[in-house]
């Protein structure tokens, strides 16, 4: 498989823009989280486990306890989404490999914070339109809010109320909340009436307070032009979000189409000398929000 740019041939593997989505997937915060299900183009069918399986003593000989196990089916339809890129051709020309390989991280950034506004917040990063009858975690009714004071009982408090009837296993927070929960790290550590030291923000990279950690600008919804929600951060078993993507990925380019941007003007590849790039690929999820705390900014705040 090849890219053309410019009439310059980059040889690419034959898997090249289903591994770039892959890639995408994975490092996005739902990705680090939650790993991804193989998503059919006609949808999936999920079995939801509503538990009742126990086991008792029993004699030898005797009947053995049975339980009355209940199982209820979610169908996770996926939806699409697209983007264009215009590129000009005296970049591409210039080096043409250099260019695919820009072109590619663009690519993976943009579809992160895609599956992540869809999955926190059921919207498109395009523009802020709602997804069709997509589930979101910010659904969750489990909220607290977070002021100045000490931030170890706060975040604990949504640890509980995600607790209820599920497993908190993980944690998604803004990245602008880094340092303070560094600190509360740093605080547990500090001798009574002592000091704390300079924390250590690499601490907070992949964990705290012992769960997996992941961080993205999605969490607050500052995806594009969508306004920041005020939420800071979520925690929840993230076992109960279940999303995958098609491997049907369409990666096409032309040097004729005409197309019009985000302000509203209007390009031709042809007479304005740009290559049209446009990647298509389709992405499902179902959420049990229930089992999800959201922890949104208080009094005296970042706002």
């Amino acid at each position: 498989m090849a890219i053309t740019l410019d009439g310059l041939s980059v040889p690419l593997p034959q898997d090249w823009a289903a591994t770039t989505m892959k890639q995408a997937f994975e490092q996005s915060v739902a990705g680090q989280l939650s790993p991804s299900e193989p998503m059919p183009t006609n949808g999936k069918v999920i079995p939801v486990y509503e538990g009742g399986f126990e086991v008792g003593y029993t004699a030898e000989a005797s009947p053995k306890p049975a339980s009355d196990v209940t199982f209820t089916t979610k169908s996770v339809v996926p939806w699409k989404f697209a983007g264009l890129v215009g590129v000009s051709k005296e970049a591409a020309r210039a080096n043409p490999a250099q260019m695919l390989t820009i072109m590619q991280q663009d690519m993976q950034n943009a579809v992160q914070r895609q599956l992540d506004l869809g999955i926190f917040y059921g919207k498109s990063a395009f523009n802020g339109t709602p997804i069709p009858n997509a589930p979101f975690i910010n659904q969750t009714t489990n909220r607290v809010t977070l002021t100045d004071g000490d931030l170890v009982p706060q975040i604990l408090a949504g640890y509980d109320l995600a607790a209820v009837d599920s497993d908190p296993d993980g944690f998604a927070f803004d990245p602008r909340y880094r340092t303070k929960l560094a600190l509360a790290s740093q605080q547990q550590l500090a001798p009574a009436g002592g000091t704390s030291p300079m924390p250590n923000l690499n601490s907070v990279v992949g964990q705290f307070a012992g769960l997996k950690t992941a961080f993205g600008r999605a969490v607050s919804g500052r995806v594009g032009s969508n306004a920041d929600t005020g939420v800071r951060g979520y925690v929840g078993d993230w076992t109960k979000l279940h999303w995958g993507f098609s491997e049907n990925v369409e990666l096409t380019r032309s040097d004729q189409a005409s197309w019009v941007d985000g302000a509203g003007k209007t390009w031709n590849a042809f007479q304005d000398n740009m290559i049209l790039y446009r990647i298509e690929f389709e992405a499902g999820w179902y959420i049990d929000a229930t089992a999800f705390s959201a922890f949104e900014e208080g009094t005296g705040g970042e706002g």
